[in-house]
């Protein structure tokens, strides 16, 4: 396998070739994520020295640059990898845009130009095949394999003909101006569908741009207004001086052109994203229920992988939802996870053994699935809701048949393959039963029938939504429907998942069809698919087998009957279960999801067997090699879900300063509280610092009783509000060097009998032995 920087860089195709040299696709194996390499065979090694200046420009309008280096005397270039197309290929489809459109895309493209300029570098290659449009339409400028700094002179053309500008090609001196004139000639481009200078050689389009007058884009486009026409010609002007000084005052014009361009501007803004797309999503904005899982599904994708406390930031946002952190626990506790080996009491431990990707995809499912659910609804609803949940299984079967190393995230990916569906059916009532009844009167798919309701696709419906959640790129993009030619050989993870959720949808019908219609399916399921999956026909038939059995299984663990549901009966049959009675299915309603509505209070029937499952399950981890934070934040987390705590957090001692310092937590008002949560370890004076002294538990029911009021410090009265409160001091060689604390809001409001008070100090034991444990090195 051809690779570069020692190895570091391992090639997986080749995606580009140009003048400069060759692009290939590669994955950077020390850090795990994929790049773009060019290799600059036409560069001197000099070009290391000037890649030094892309280095210093950061910009969301700028493809990264990520190292550099020297491989056989050529000079490498690492880039981030970004999935999409190029400007020009989406011109040479497209031919041109609308005025408004190209002059908004233009100010993004000028805006990570600017950056440049900001920072002296000029690129001197601006062309529409070195703009990356990634998989939101955002502009990305790459390739400055000739950029320049500003005020140094090259000897020598460097650029693409039709974009040079005239003092480039007469050898002048070269400055911000250059890559302006190039601006003009790409939105020129994006308004009309031409150059400004064409010929039928390199020699005839240089003496056009150098010597001849420009035709006004207006000729072209009868959409284009004076002023812009006049704001496009000022970018093209022969002379540099008399050209905006720079992208950034050519953007400030563009700017100006699209506020003074008033409402008909802002009608035109909106081309690219349909009417319907913003219809659906502010009737969602404002039903009832819609505006909170949102909120709860953003906050789960705003959490970063590369944060370093992703753990408690990802856990934290799940312990918010008791009825989801129940159900994600018994999931991740079932036979689908038994090879993890043993109880898993905590969201904490389930990221750290699952992995965070897995937990952050399991919840988002769980909580939109009981979302669509768990309302009342038709039998109609009701049936989509259980087949685009069956998708997500399919898809997960399809990956882990295939050796996909996540698939769960597979399994969000076949869920949200239908998400635009879903919403519509559980959102749009009224078009989804018009789109029901034109399916079939026509007896087109339902898909069809949908954007000629609708006037928009399920799938640009879902994919706005995902934007919305704030869902990763990988998952945005498997929620596009695949051309309906034979599949190629995905290029990326991202296209393998898109692969995987687009061949689950294909396989949903053939749950519902005759034996002869599916055979035939399978069939041209199997030709469109051949070059990524060699499966047989046995092998899908299995598939679905399987999947339909793992399918009934999961709504098992989540208590969801499925009754005498079409689909449900149809899956049944797949799977060789027998459907249940009616009376079975009117006692499975009665008695199913019984948490399911219940957010409070935040504890248990057993307390005590919670806090038991937490020692048991800690107990594990310091068997093994674990790192310390987790099984502090294990502890936490058992705290605060057994005995119903509504605020718990960890301090530690800060020596430089002689204070004790709070460093994480779960529970109300974490973000206001843990940066003020602090207080000097001497003179023993209040409950906090006799506590720490003494190395004494203490259990407060009412902060303003006489008997403790003296004791209760200043700066806890105005952190916090909570009336009962629990410390447990980490002293270890009689030193303390941390505690944990507990409250709740009402005084009295908290029972702690003998059996749960020593299985809390049993907590803080632990954590004693694991910081012992990594005191000594093991």
């Amino acid at each position: 396998m051809k690779s570069f920087g020692e190895g570091r860089f391992q090639v997986e195709k080749k995606i580009g070739q140009g003048a400069q040299g060759l692009v290939y696709l590669a994955r950077d194996t020390h850090l795990d994520r994929q790049v773009a390499i060019k290799v600059l065979h036409s560069q001197p090694l000099q070009a290391l020295a000037e890649a030094q200046l892309v280095s210093r420009i950061q910009h969301p309008n700028i493809v990264t640059l990520y190292d550099a280096f020297a491989d056989h005397a050529h000079p490498c270039l690492v880039f981030e990898y970004v999935a999409g197309e190029t400007l020009a290929d989406y011109l040479r489809r497209e031919k041109k845009m609308s005025p408004v459109a190209a002059v908004q895309m233009m100010a993004a493209i000028l805006e990570g130009l600017q950056a440049a300029h900001a920072k002296g570098v000029i690129h001197r290659d601006m062309k529409p095949q070195n703009i990356m449009l990634d998989e939101s339409r955002r502009p990305r400028i790459m390739d400055f394999g000739v950029a320049s700094q500003r005020g140094q002179h090259y000897e020598g053309l460097t650029g693409t003909a039709g974009f040079i500008s005239p003092e480039m090609i007469n050898n002048l001196p070269v400055d911000a101006q250059a890559d302006v004139f190039a601006c003009g000639v790409i939105l020129y481009q994006m308004l009309t569908g031409k150059l400004v200078s064409d010929g039928e050689t390199v020699i005839a389009i240089l003496y056009k741009t150098a010597n001849e007058n420009f035709v006004p884009p207006s000729n072209f486009n009868d959409k284009i207004d004076e002023k812009l026409d006049h704001l496009v010609m000022a970018a093209l002007f022969k002379s540099p001086e008399s050209r905006y000084a720079d992208a950034g005052d050519m953007r400030a014009a563009l700017l100006s052109w699209l506020d003074a361009a008033g409402e008909a501007v802002q009608a035109e803004a909106a081309e690219g994203r349909h009417s319907t797309v913003e219809f659906l999503l502010r009737r969602m904005r404002h039903s009832a229920d819609f505006p909170a899982l949102s909120q709860t599904i953003n906050a789960i994708n705003r959490v970063d992988e590369s944060q370093a406390e992703k753990v408690q930031s990802l856990s934290g946002v799940i312990l918010q939802d008791f009825s989801l952190t129940n159900k994600l626990l018994k999931v991740v506790n079932s036979a689908s996870f038994g090879q993890f080996g043993g109880a898993i009491s905590t969201v904490s431990r389930a990221i750290v053994i699952l992995g965070f990707d897995r937990i952050r995809s399991l919840a988002v499912t769980i909580l939109l699935f009981e979302h669509m659910q768990n309302k009342s609804h038709a039998a109609r609803l009701r049936d989509v809701v259980l087949e685009i949940f069956f998708g997500g299984i399919l898809c997960r079967k399809l990956a882990d048949k295939s050796g996909w190393r996540d698939a769960e995230e597979a399994l969000i990916c076949g869920m949200f393959q239908h998400l635009g569906r879903l919403l519509t059916h559980f959102y749009f009532n009224e078009e989804s039963l018009e789109i029901i009844k034109r399916k079939s009167q026509t007896g087109e798919a339902e898909s069809v029938a949908a954007e000629a309701i609708l006037g928009v696709s399920y799938a640009d419906l879902g994919v706005a939504i995902a934007g919305e959640w704030n869902f990763p790129d990988r998952i945005v993009t498997s929620m596009r429907p695949l051309s309906a030619s034979k599949v190629r050989e995905p290029a990326n993870q991202a296209e393998r998942l898109r692969v995987f959720a687009n061949l689950a949808s294909e396989m949903l019908p053939l749950v519902s069809m005759k034996p002869n219609e599916a055979l035939l399916h399978t069939q041209n399921i199997i030709k469109r698919f051949s070059a990524v999956v060699s499966w047989s026909e046995r092998d899908f038939q299995d598939i679905l087998h399987d999947a339909a059995k793992q399918y009934l299984a999961y709504l098992s663990i989540l208590q969801i009957d499925l009754g005498q549901a079409e689909f449900a009966n149809s899956l049944r049959t797949l799977a060789g279960v027998k459907p249940p009675t009616a009376a079975q299915s009117a006692a499975a309603a009665e008695g199913g999801n019984s948490d399911a509505g219940s957010a409070e209070p935040m504890t248990l029937s057993n307390p005590a067997a919670l806090l038991s499952a937490g020692v048991q399950d800690i107990t594990n981890t310091l068997v093994g090699d674990f790192n310390l934070n987790d099984v502090l934040r294990m502890i936490l987390e058992t705290m605060f879900r057994s005995v119903g705590f509504d605020r718990v957090l960890f301090c530690t001692r800060d020596l430089k300063k002689g204070t004790m310092v709070a460093r994480f937590g779960f529970g109300k008002d974490l973000d206001a509280i843990l940066p003020r949560f602090n207080f000097p370890v001497s003179p023993l004076v209040d409950v906090f610092q006799l506590v720490l002294a003494k190395n004494a538990d203490v259990f407060i029911e009412d902060v303003d009783a006489e008997s403790i009021a003296q004791r209760i410090p200043t700066w806890y009265r105005t952190v916090s509000q909570s009336k009962t409160l629990v410390v447990f001091p980490v002293v270890i060689d009689k030193k303390p060097i941390g505690l944990f604390y507990a409250d709740r809001m009402l005084a009295h409001s908290l029972q702690l009998p003998p059996d749960q008070l020593n299985l809390l100090k049993t907590l803080r034991n632990q954590a004693i032995l694991a910081i012992r444990q990594k005191q000594m090195g093991s």
